[in-house]
């Protein structure tokens, strides 16, 4: 019986793999070890996965450069950082760490001087403790997050992965390479590591600094976005509006950003490009939830790109079949923006008349063309769908509410 019994049970082939990982540039220890052809899956390949073993992507950090650089037998490996909680924690910064990266942005902006190699010592320190160098942060982030987060310019990947710049690395390119290392990196397996950490309240206060007393340059608002799209995803609402309004009140002073090294055209272009962000997520930040009930909608004063916002409705399914996620969903924000406006307006009184058919109108045409051109086995444009359902539900509740004598305007 037992014989049959195990005969009709045999062992379960490994879990499948998330493709979302993608595959790994070398091969993982245990099989460079055994000298097994290793598939190369991350986070784990399917041989350890089958053994139950510990899957590392091997990475030596090199103890004779002195600023996170990679030795030279371990090129080969050092793309990918390992991905499971034990191995890599963005969070596994020490709490002196965090205190110096603090003080590296401190200095640069008081004394006028940055002293790029020992920055990027520090962050070498800083890397090292959460398992990771430099180099895998980034690309793991351009794996992972810049496609449908296109904040981050071709140019500074490439600058970025430079061997010269991981020995001379100035704060400021420290600080945004941590800020993509927290919305990059997965979150740990460790029960003592909450989102409210050392890292992450260093990355916060640095960002604070620099919207204060930097130059106009686009890595401050790189740093907020990032910062704020960190807060936003892990529920930390209240942070998120504080720091997207640092990035609002970074644009309105500063109504031209540079990035060092680039020509003007391509600056121009990515500063337009992080300003449509900083819409989107004022917008997203203003949906309400279930634990903030209905918000106050807000004026915003970002002049500069408000009148990008509004386009022809008539096209909207072709912006749909030939543009990414984030120009939808930038279209999206455009509209949801005049919907914000039309509720402030009822709250006051003085929405003008026929305003609440116009915005219904407009949000419904939208998310009908978003749901016939993401069709119906794709999780294409979810987030821009549901920005607009959202809006289209409280517009009802605002319109339905109002029309009664007795309220006259919403609880908030």
């Amino acid at each position: 019986m037992q014989a049959s019994a195990s005969a009709s049970d045999p062992t379960p082939p490994p879990p499948a793999q998330f493709s979302v990982f993608g595959r790994a540039a070398g091969v993982c220890r245990q099989c460079r070890a055994s000298k097994t052809r290793c598939d190369k899956i991350l986070p784990s390949c399917n041989r350890c996965v089958s053994r139950k073993a510990r899957c590392v992507y091997g990475r030596r950090i090199s103890t004779s450069n002195s600023a996170g650089g990679v030795s030279a037998e371990d090129r080969e490996e050092a793309q990918l950082p390992p991905q499971d909680g034990e191995t890599a924690c963005i969070f596994g910064a020490s709490l002196d760490t965090c205190y110096k990266l603090v003080g590296m942005i401190s200095v640069a902006l008081l004394s006028g001087v940055d002293d790029a190699e020992q920055d990027a010592l520090l962050l070498r320190m800083a890397f090292k403790a959460m398992g990771l160098t430099t180099v895998s942060v980034v690309q793991t982030y351009r794996r992972a997050v810049h496609d449908w987060f296109p904040v981050v310019s071709d140019d500074q990947f490439s600058h970025f992965l430079d061997t010269h710049s991981l020995t001379n690395c100035p704060a400021i390119d420290g600080m945004l390479v941590l800020a993509m290392g927290l919305v990059a990196q997965p979150p740990c397996t460790h029960q003592s590591h909450g989102i409210c950490n050392s890292l992450y309240k260093a990355v916060k206060q640095s960002f604070m600094l620099l919207q204060t007393s930097a130059s106009p340059s686009i890595q401050v608002l790189q740093i907020g976005l990032l910062l704020s799209l960190f807060e936003y995803g892990h529920g930390l609402d209240q942070e998120a509006e504080l720091t997207v309004s640092a990035c609002t009140a970074f644009c309105d002073s500063h109504r031209t950003l540079c990035i060092a090294g680039v020509d003007a055209d391509r600056a121009t272009d990515k500063a337009t490009i992080c300003r449509k962000a900083v819409v989107i997520l004022d917008c997203l930040i203003a949906l309400p939830t279930p634990a903030t009930s209905e918000r106050t909608p807000k004026e915003s004063i970002l002049h500069a790109v408000a009148v990008s916002c509004r386009s022809n409705d008539g096209k909207f399914e072709e912006i749909c079949g030939t543009s990414s996620n984030f120009d939808v969903l930038f279209h999206v924000a455009g509209v949801v923006r005049e919907a914000i406006h039309y509720i402030k307006d009822e709250r006051k009184g003085s929405s003008p008349a026929n305003s609440y058919n116009v915005a219904e109108s407009r949000l419904r045409s939208v998310c009908y063309a978003l749901i016939r051109a993401a069709g119906p086995n794709s999780f294409m444009f979810c987030d821009s769908i549901a920005l607009a359902l959202r809006y289209v539900q409280l517009l009802s509740l605002t319109f339905d509410t109002n029309i009664k004598p007795d309220a006259h305007k919403l609880p908030i």
